[in-house]
């Protein structure tokens, strides 16, 4: 059933997407709780894909973080021609029309299969309905929070009727986070606490499928986005303080911190390939030490670091090249899978330091600076040696406090899915910041609609600066 699904997904762009997945007799890919647990399953899985074939354009397989990460001021890409670093992305570049927008795209697609169809299946109980169709919103909402991010307005598809997608026009921004705001809420409010495995009732001790507090967790980071400070102070205190406070910690070990076993984890997509643990390790890790890393730490990222910070330590390494001394992204560290025991990594989607920083920021812009401090201080006391920490000066400013906080995002949150790319968007400092980065102009801050859906249909209109 799952390899029926792939071939009608495949890798198609937005507007090519093949007929609706509700074509397939119910009977198959909705008859029970199994085959539709499997059907939410290979959701998560389609978000990182297999090391070639069709699994290889997928999204987070690196397309987006990438992307994202060398369009910032935290990665340095070796590829000198790389589109993103050099803020030139043309319309028709292959990584954005089919890593990003299509394999986005491609998510959704299937997500709103599960939606439409799970809740007419009579052979899928009362709980499973209501589960499944909570995980396929959730996912539909993180795939469309990155569009929104990306893009800016996008077609908003929630059908599987390629005839109603193919002639879609953009929606507004607003219109966006509107769907986004409703499918996280009812995922919060119809996911349980539990994190299911491979059925739907017993739980797993690995976190690979959204929880309540997953959806809470991305809940509190559209509220930042939206500037909606205190419903993202709600949701971000019920994952640290609320029913959650039992289930996650932060890890005192750096080295814990991206593991599968890790307590700071809120949500893992697992690999579902066999011989990676995480793109990420595969991306950023060169094959021997004398290696040019494929990407290394840009000088403004090496310099935001503190003395002692063991982030520095622990979550980069170094690769001599040419008598050069290179830092390269070390979260995960682990390259290669094995086909047997269980793989240790898995890319950390959510975890419960930027919960913290999300919680600290928002109770900043309310003026609670106490609060927002103690928020901050608690990821820089388990960051900075004791001899080197200095906890945050209590008289500081709201506008000075502000500017530590996304400081600490950007040596907390680096080369992950795209935190620091959106954050100097969303502050609006990218102009600032990146003024000096090749070729940069204020219509950067949005990626190209690829021209081949541009074409495709003439509802859609490319972004300011890519005509």
């Amino acid at each position: 059933m799952i390899v029926v699904l792939l071939a009608i997904t495949g890798c198609k762009k937005f507007v090519e997407v093949p007929p609706p997945i509700d074509s397939i007799p119910l009977d198959l890919a909705f008859a029970n709780d199994s085959k539709a647990a499997s059907v939410v399953r290979m959701l998560y899985a389609n978000m990182t894909g297999t090391t070639g074939g069709v699994g290889a354009l997928l999204a987070f397989s690196g397309g987006v973080q990438l992307s994202m990460n060398v369009s910032s001021d935290e990665l340095v890409p070796s590829l000198a021609t790389n589109e993103f670093y050099l803020h030139q992305i043309t319309p028709t570049n292959g990584t954005n029309e089919s890593n990003i927008w299509g394999a986005l795209y491609n998510i959704i697609f299937i997500a709103n299969g599960v939606i439409q169809n799970v809740p007419l299946s009579e052979g899928i109980s009362e709980f499973g309905k209501k589960q499944y169709v909570a995980e396929a919103r959730f996912i539909r909402a993180a795939n469309y929070f990155y569009l929104v991010n990306l893009y800016g307005g996008v077609p908003l598809a929630t059908t599987t009727d390629y005839r109603v997608n193919a002639v879609l026009s953009r929606s507004s921004v607003d219109e966006v986070y509107s769907l986004i705001l409703e499918d996280l809420k009812y995922a919060e409010a119809n996911l349980g606490s539990a994190y299911l495995g491979t059925t739907t009732t017993v739980p797993s001790p690995q976190r690979f499928r959204a929880n309540k507090y997953a959806a809470a967790a991305l809940l509190a980071r559209v509220y930042l986005h939206r500037k909606d400070y205190v419903n993202a102070e709600a949701m971000a205190t019920q994952v640290i303080d609320g029913t959650g406070r039992t289930m996650y910690d932060l890890e005192t070990d750096l080295n814990r911190t991206f593991l599968t076993t890790s307590k700071e984890v809120i949500l893992q997509i697992q690999q579902p390939g066999t011989n990676l643990h995480t793109w990420e390790a595969n991306n950023y890790i060169p094959i021997q030490a004398v290696t040019l890393p494929p990407y290394q730490l840009s000088d403004a990222l090496l310099n935001a670091f503190e003395a002692d910070d063991q982030r520095k330590v622990n979550w980069a390494r170094t690769s001599v090249n040419g008598g050069r001394t290179y830092y390269y992204p070390y979260k995960y560290k682990v390259t290669l899978a094995t086909t047997t025991g269980p793989r240790t990594e898995a890319m950390v989607f959510l975890r419960l330091s930027e919960v913290y920083l999300i919680r600290a920021e928002a109770r900043a812009q309310q003026n609670k600076l106490a609060l927002a401090i103690g928020d901050l201080d608690a990821i820089r006391r388990r960051s900075i040696l004791p001899a080197a920490y200095i906890p945050t000066n209590p008289l500081t400013g709201k506008e000075a406090l502000i500017d530590l906080i996304l400081h600490e995002r950007f040596v907390e949150l680096f080369a992950e899915v795209g935190f620091r790319w959106m954050d100097l968007i969303r502050t609006g400092k990218a102009d600032e910041v990146l003024k000096n980065s090749p070729n940069w102009r204020p219509e950067a801050k949005l990626f190209p609609i690829p021209k081949g859906d541009i074409d495709k249909n003439p509802a859609l209109t490319p972004n300011p600066g890519y005509n």
